[in-house]
């Protein structure tokens, strides 16, 4: 028997006494356990609450020669995203923070793709404006530009506000600034960010991008540990170009970061789909996330398996101060390039939205569509586990931790503050 209904049965017991106390002190009485049983009431609510957040995750962020020129508007002499990413962004509104792989350095002009990156501003701004809340940047082109293409990518983003991790302007920018500490919907989260290498070219001093190294994993974890997180992400850049199957140094490091307890590790740089697994937690079993490799979220890569990606949607829930991986979901995501008044446009098309519309494609077009999707869906439905697709219900994102088909679909404008963000509660975007 709770507490509250032992407070009213002793004031079930006065009432039937009421002669002998007086009926003065039975309302007083009464009015004092009243108020008793208000505030435990408002106490097991707090003690009760559950908090929840879901976290996306996007694949390689490319900027090739082709895609730059496509954005370029010659009218008004300056580029634009907004049309190669708007067609995801309700995909992300399912989200409360959406964390991108920006895989080009922001070094400015002359503005070039392959083999050294640097893209216009621009194209972050329309990766912000479609949803996106947060960037790593340790992969193998973070030098590409040398220091200045590192320095100035880091500035660009410090100045539109967009958090990030992964490269540094020296040790002490590195040591006040990392891991990026993640707070929303009660929920603290420490986003750690690695890289193989940087394409043979050594990291210019005093600039620093983070390198896999067991011991430093180990050492940047356990100060995540001092730092009172809830949990601990690792984006990481790994693995073989264009191999479908995880190589063994990534299943290595995988154990090693799992047993450490870092329990949610996304990969990035093979440019194609691997497999995802998730154990949730539960009563007999303990969450973890190994996603291997989420493929090319935009390039210029048309190859097969190549022209798409995928995003995986994370949902975190903590009840009375402890964090539980709740559930886990992945979208198949695919690059369309039709050329419009005589130009090669670039479009992220969410698979699921757009295998509805057989008559959006032309036959060309149509038939590499549907050759991604049917060797991603095979690929994953195969070697997956526990990650569905979302997929979509009356014209309605449905993921598997949604009590109801009716989904409000919203956007974050992330805030900076030092060396964590804050994220304001999810705002309706009509």
């Amino acid at each position: 028997m709770g507490i509250t209904q032992q407070l009213y049965l002793f004031v079930l017991f006065l009432s039937l006494n009421i002669n002998l106390i007086g009926m003065r002190k039975f309302t007083a009485l009464y009015l004092l356990v009243h108020l008793i049983a208000l505030s435990v009431q408002a106490q097991d609510k707090n003690v009760a609450q559950r908090q929840s957040l879901t976290l996306m995750f996007i694949g390689d962020v490319m900027g090739h020669g082709p895609q730059i020129r496509s954005a370029y508007n010659d009218e008004t002499n300056s580029y634009d995203y907004e049309d190669v990413f708007s067609r995801v962004s309700p995909l992300f509104g399912l989200a409360d923070i959406t964390i991108a792989n920006l895989e080009v350095t922001l070094a400015g002009e002359p503005y070039t793709g392959y083999p050294q990156f640097s893209s216009p501003d621009e194209l972050v701004d329309g990766l912000t404006s479609s949803g996106v809340n947060v960037l790593v940047t340790a992969n193998n082109h973070t030098v590409d530009r040398g220091k200045h293409g590192i320095i100035r990518t880091i500035d660009v983003l410090t100045e539109k506000g967009i958090p990030y991790a992964g490269s540094y302007y020296d040790a002490q920018h590195k040591d006040t600034t990392y891991p990026l500490i993640i707070e929303q919907n009660g929920i603290r989260l420490a986003l750690l960010n690695y890289t193989y290498g940087t394409n043979g070219i050594p990291v210019p001093s005093p600039t620093v991008v983070n390198l896999i190294d067991t011991a430093l994993i180990r050492a940047d974890y356990n100060k995540t540990q001092s730092l009172n997180v809830d949990e601990v992400i690792v984006c990481i850049h790994w693995g073989n170009e264009y191999q479908r199957t995880p190589a063994i140094q990534q299943l290595q490091l995988t154990r090693f970061m799992h047993d450490l307890g870092i329990r949610l590790v996304i990969g990035s740089h093979p440019h194609v789909i691997q497999r995802m697994e998730a154990s949730l937690d539960t009563d007999t079993t303990e969450g973890r996330v190994a996603v291997y490799s989420l493929g090319n979220f935009v390039s210029n890569q048309r190859q097969q398996y190549r022209n798409g990606g995928a995003l995986v949607a994370l949902n975190i829930v903590k009840e009375n101060g402890k964090t539980l991986i709740n559930n886990a979901a992945h979208a198949l995501v695919w690059v369309h390039t039709p050329i419009v008044n005589g130009k090669k446009l670039y479009r992220v098309l969410p698979v699921a939205d757009y295998e509805r519309h057989s008559h959006y494609f032309n036959d060309a077009d149509k038939e590499l569509f549907d050759e991604f999707v049917t060797d991603s869906r095979t690929l994953l439905e195969r070697e997956n586990y526990n990650f569905p697709e979302i997929g979509m219900r009356n014209n309605e994102w449905i993921v598997p931790w949604q009590d109801s088909p009716e989904i409000t679909l919203t956007r974050l404008t992330p805030i900076l503050r030092q060396s964590s963000i804050v994220l304001p509660n999810r705002l309706g975007i009509p």
